[in-house]
């Protein structure tokens, strides 16, 4: 290790116009950080985007909410529809009631509220793109108002169907629909 310290030259003497030059020297200055704002355009790109996307989640959520208000009557009528027992001598009246309700609700008493029988069963099926069963009309015409003879599974069928139909019609009738669809085939 002496040997090394032996070995380093000694630092050389210096003049003194180079001192007054080495005073003149300050320490290096580093740049000023730089600035978060105004931010680069991918961050304003970034920014417009997000504004964006949670403008279109506000709508969207707005737009569920109006739709879940105007259908919250469907909702209600299926939980009344799936508490009614299809064994109670009223089942077929209970189902009947709330299936006219739901109708009065949507297209309104002067169009549907006095239909009985057929008509009932031809306005059912002119609303909703679904069949009604056999054992469900038999069940609506046949046992309506006769509360000494329950039909249990004519009950289940039209229980069955009203939920389907509840769940599925439509204020247009299937005929006016048919009349749109043509007008727009045809180019009418």
């Amino acid at each position: 290790m002496r040997r090394l310290l032996q070995q380093q030259p000694a630092p050389p003497q210096l003049s003194p116009e180079e001192k007054e030059l080495l005073a003149q020297l300050h320490d290096i200055r580093e740049p000023a950080p730089i600035s978060w704002w105004p931010p680069a355009p991918g961050w304003w790109l970034l920014a417009a985007l997000v504004l964006a996307a949670i403008a279109i989640a506000l709508l969207w959520l707005r737009r569920r909410r109006k739709r879940r208000e105007q259908n919250r009557y469907r909702e209600e009528a299926v939980r009344l529809l799936r508490d009614i027992n299809p064994a109670d001598p009223r089942a077929t009246q209970d189902i009947n009631e709330i299936l006219k309700r739901v109708a009065v609700t949507t297209f309104g008493r002067a169009r549907c509220g006095n239909l009985v029988g057929r008509q009932w069963l031809e306005f059912l099926a002119n609303t909703a793109a679904i069949e009604c069963p056999d054992a469900a009309a038999k069940a609506l015409l046949e046992h309506l108002y006769r509360a000494d003879q329950p039909d249990e599974s004519g009950n289940r069928a039209l229980t069955e169907y009203a939920i389907a139909w509840v769940e599925s019609h439509s204020t247009e009738t299937t005929k006016q629909k048919q009349q749109a669809a043509t007008a727009e085939a045809t180019g009418v």
